[in-house]
């Protein structure tokens, strides 16, 4: 119940990352469009300045300002692709997530296949040592139309039965203890995972947003002296 748990949240995980990167791509676009038309405001400010003699120096300055603004969203965008890679890693986690829970899906698919048929290996074996067929089977039709086994030759059957039984119920309680070891392990490395993942979403999603507050308010101070530049006029 564990693994299926794990392995739903892990799909959920990487479905919820993969969106927050896509908005986060859809954003980065839009403001990258933003800040470079600031460059026109430069170009334009800068062509007005140069026919005005009283305003000149004021559109100029304000010019000069907007263009700095303009080529500022380059250094921006690669400190945003910075938190997106951090959370880029996720995804790969979550696939590693996903992974576990496949291993231990054919692990258990192993046991079981193991359990099965060490209990058709004993039921073959209490069948040639009673002489009695308690299902259908194609051995059983067989014996009917050509006779029964000679007692030496269903005692030779039993022998390798019960070598294979053995083998069987020794393979059976080796693949349980490998399972036991796996389930211990991996669940121990999952925990750790849970606990890094907290403190890593955590530490990207906070700096993202104090990196957003930051620009805002470089772009606040640019409008604030360009309202001064024109003040001076």
């Amino acid at each position: 119940r564990r693994f299926t748990e794990l392995k739903h949240y892990s799909d959920e995980l990487q479905s919820v990352i993969s969106h927050l990167l896509r908005v986060r791509a859809r954003v980065a676009d839009r403001l990258y469009g933003v800040y470079k038309v600031h460059g026109n405001y430069g170009r334009v400010f800068s062509e007005w300045s140069a026919i005005e003699k009283e305003m000149g120096d004021g559109l100029q300055s304000a010019g000069h300002h907007m263009d700095v603004y303009a080529a500022s969203i380059d250094d921006i965008l690669e400190e945003e692709e910075h938190y997106a890679d951090q959370l880029k890693e996720y995804l790969f986690y979550a696939e590693a997530l996903r992974a576990v829970c496949r291993k231990h899906e054919l692990m258990q698919y192993d046991l079981e296949m193991a359990a099965q048929d060490l209990t058709s290996k004993k039921q073959q074996c209490e069948e040639l040592a009673t002489g009695t067929v308690r299902t259908f089977s194609l051995k059983g039709m067989t014996s009917k139309l050509f006779g029964q086994e000679t007692p030496e030759q269903r005692e030779a059957k039993v022998k390798v039965l019960e070598e294979q039984i053995q083998e069987g119920e020794e393979q059976l309680k080796s693949k349980n203890l490998e399972g036991r070891d796996f389930v211990k392990s991996a669940w121990a490395d999952i925990e750790r995972f849970k606990e890094q993942k907290n403190h890593d979403l955590k530490e990207a999603l906070i700096s993202y947003a104090v990196m957003q507050i930051s620009m805002c308010k470089k772009g606040i101070q640019v409008w604030t002296n360009a309202k001064e530049c024109f003040s001076k006029m």
